[in-house]
């Protein structure tokens, strides 16, 4: 069917403006509706029918505002025209201007009085932002939906209705057979929705038990889990009578103590939870709801089910405060046999992603398939941002000259972003760090958002860790990002300047072993030491340029697009193995290095005492200690606080990740009694030594001491940064 729009003339675009201008005058000279026919007269023929239509739309808004009712229909004796040929988008601004004007209108109306619009009309609908349900039925089916508490319906005696939505109620229910309390949701036979929802089991996701067919009223009755606490936006609701500076845990629970009991339920008499909940600010409550429905919609994604219509009034809440999502009718499954994501698509255009708003408008080319995960993050980024605040990011235009217009208005607005700075005074004395998931959460672009809600969770529950969030997001700034920009030069240098303080001390201390035992031997001495040093310190720069070299490109941003989850999680161990292997390496040098002083010697000069044999051992085994401790703790300390963070991509994480953190909580510990154990044989040395060395035992037993106290402190740094990644990194619902 050829449509008004389509018949207008790019050069008539200034007549219509100016003539709406008077018209819209008009109204508001005097109050009175003026003649639209009056306003046509200089338009061409092909030109009168759309600018006809764009004046309709004005006089809609214009009556239905002052109380006076009029339809489409009402229109055809003035513009006749219209009659065979009505756009779809002109019956939809009908529909909204009355739903703003608080008129009963549901859309089943428009599918009764133009039946030959209903398959324009339908997609349409689907993104009606007033609809719990985007399912469209014919009216015969809506009116069979009309039940009251009290009836009863097969098996379930309907106790109290709890929501109504365009195509479905649903009601507080006692199911006869099996003797409990269940939500029952009561709408048309269509869709697949018990067919999604029976694919999910998790703790935030409303559980189906089972569903039951009324063929003879062609209704399906959807039983599930009774959640007594209401909804988000009921919450709401009840918190915008409250100051929003008085917004809190306690408070939260008090809006939900208050719907419980209109509902004739009782709060719970003891729960961990709520005890929990009543501790926190508002920002830390809304940081853990929102990890709550991320690994929620985490879980369904990964079972190929899309939301797609988040919004406060599909997330239930238990009589705790526990949130749970429902309402997955217009959801996709990708496992269902024969299931299309076009199918249902639909959704609440408040709260819709760009390319959602897209794949809606009926004028750009995007397609419901072409949607995944990131558009239910972006969804839920919006929910938490007006559960934050009590206002939605976007001021979303109510009216527009085309329903198409409206939408394009609503995408251009979530391409320039919303106002970020607003957000920072709300959460960064109590959740550090939300400011920044809405960010990426809001994205317009879906490559820049969290790509899984699993990485959203982790990243708002970091929020409600400040010290992990530190730790998280360091490596922006400070050492640690010069160690970041120079991975392998930090590794090396953590790593060569223990042994080279080693090296001098042991020159120092077997030098003058030499001269007081084969002064002689002292020419022969330095040109070996010169030797075995040029030798060993290129060859342990070189071997810890060999151990660090993959996991300093691994840093690099890109790692994510470019390399499989298990390469990532062999990134990540690798990277926490880091200091014992350098450890290692310097330790072998020295093991190695003991005995060729003294055989080197031996075989320039010829014999050589059995007491510099023991003495070249004993103090390169001595120093290889030392060179193995420290440099253990300064590589580990730069791979934790620099390098793991950027490697630690939360879509690839597994349990798997908390065996090599475990080990190395059990080798600080190592090393710590190592590092004590430096002095503590110095001393052991000085005991057995004569008199001569006595000053240099001392100054190593003194440095041995100052640097057990630097061990020490990068010890508890250690401890209590792979306490918090452990936990970070068991959540249960990661399996």
């Amino acid at each position: 069917m050829t449509t008004p729009e389509s018949q207008f003339a790019e050069t008539d675009w200034p007549l219509l403006e100016a003539a709406l201008g008077a018209f819209v005058g008009a109204w508001d000279e005097d109050g009175t509706p003026p003649v639209i026919s009056e306003y046509l007269d200089d338009f061409s023929p092909a030109s009168r029918l759309p600018a006809a239509v764009e004046m309709i739309k004005v006089d809609l808004e214009q009556r239905w505002q002052r109380g006076l009712r009029r339809l489409i229909e009402d229109y055809f004796p003035e513009i006749p025209d219209l009659a065979g040929c009505v756009p779809p988008e002109l019956l939809f601004e009908e529909y909204h201007t009355r739903k703003l004007a608080g008129d009963a209108v549901l859309p089943s109306e428009f599918f009764t009085r133009f039946p030959d619009q209903s398959s324009a009309l339908a997609e349409l609908f689907r993104v009606d932002p007033q609809l719990r349900s985007t399912l469209i039925v014919d009216a015969a089916q809506v009116a069979q939906l009309d039940l009251q508490p009290g009836e009863r319906i097969d098996d379930f005696d309907l106790v109290l209705r709890v929501g109504q939505g365009a195509f479905a109620t649903v009601f507080l229910a006692r199911q006869r057979s099996m003797q409990r309390i269940v939500a029952l949701k009561v709408s048309a036979d269509e869709g697949s929705e018990p067919q999604t929802l029976a694919q999910l089991d998790h703790d935030n996701i409303i559980r189906v038990y089972d569903q039951r067919l009324v063929p003879d009223r062609q209704l399906r009755l959807l039983y599930m889990q009774y959640a007594a606490g209401g909804t988000l936006a009921g919450i709401l609701h009840a918190l915008r009578a409250v100051p929003r500076t008085e917004w809190s845990g306690r408070e939260f629970l008090r809006a939900l103590d208050r719907g419980l009991e209109e509902r004739g339920e009782s709060p719970p008499a003891d729960s961990s939870l709520r005890r929990k909940i009543a501790g926190m600010t508002w920002s830390q409550l809304v940081c853990w709801l929102g990890a709550q429905l991320a690994g929620a919609l985490d879980y369904a994604h990964r079972r190929g089910v899309l939301h797609r219509d988040l919004k406060p009034a599909n997330v239930l809440l238990t009589a705790e405060g526990l949130p749970k999502l429902a309402d997955f009718n217009i959801s996709f499954a990708s496992q269902l046999e024969g299931a299309a994501p076009e199918d249902h698509f639909g959704g609440s255009i408040a709260y819709m992603s760009p390319e959602q708003l897209e794949a809606c408008n009926p004028r750009h080319d995007r397609q419901a398939g072409s949607l995944d995960g990131r558009s239910d993050l972006y969804s839920l980024g919006i929910v938490l941002w007006e559960l934050l605040t009590g206002d939605r990011p976007f001021l979303d235009p109510t009216q527009g000259p085309r329903w198409g217009t409206r939408l394009e208005q609503m995408t251009t607005l979530r391409r320039g972003g919303p106002r970020f700075d607003a957000i920072t005074p709300l959460v960064e004395i109590d959740a550090p760090g939300m400011d920044d998931v809405f960010r990426q959460c809001l994205a317009c672009d879906p490559t820049e958002r969290y790509a899984t809600g699993r990485a959203l969770a982790f990243a708002l529950e970091s929020c409600l860790q400040p010290e992990l969030y530190r730790l998280l997001t360091g490596p922006n700034a400070g050492w640690k990002l010069h160690a970041r920009q120079a991975p392998l030069f930090a590794v090396i240098t953590a790593t060569i300047l223990p042994n080279a303080v080693a090296a001098v001390f042991n020159f120092l201390y077997n030098r003058g072993e030499i001269i007081e035992r084969i002064p002689d031997a002292l020419p022969t001495f330095m040109r070996i030491q010169s030797i075995i040093n040029l030798i060993a310190f290129p060859t342990g720069a070189s071997c810890a340029w060999w151990l660090a070299g993959s996991v300093a490109k691994a840093t690099s941003n890109m790692l994510p697009l470019v390399h499989t989850a298990e390469f990532q999680i062999a990134q990540r161990k690798r990277c926490l193995e880091l200091g014992h292997l350098a450890a290692m390496v310097s330790l072998t040098l020295w093991v190695l290095a003991a005995p060729a002083y003294p055989i080197s010697l031996h075989l320039i000069r010829g014999s050589v005492p059995i007491e510099v044999y023991v003495t070249f051992i004993a103090s390169l085994v001595l120093c290889g200690l030392i060179a193995m401790a420290y440099p253990f703790f300064g590589v580990t300390l730069i791979a934790v606080r620099s390098f793991y963070p950027t490697l630690l991509h939360w879509e690839t994480v597994t349990r798997a990740d908390l065996v090599p953190l475990e080990r190395l909580g059990r080798r600080t510990w190592i090393y710590l009694v190592l590092a004590a154990s430096v002095p503590m044989l110095s001393v052991v040395c000085l005991v057995l030594s004569g008199q001569d060395r006595r000053f240099a035992l001392v100054v190593l037993a003194a440095a041995g001491l100052f640097g057990f106290g630097i061990a020490i402190s990068i010890f508890r740094w250690l401890q209590r940064d792979i306490a918090l990644f452990t936990t970070a990194l068991s959540r249960d619902d990661r399996s």
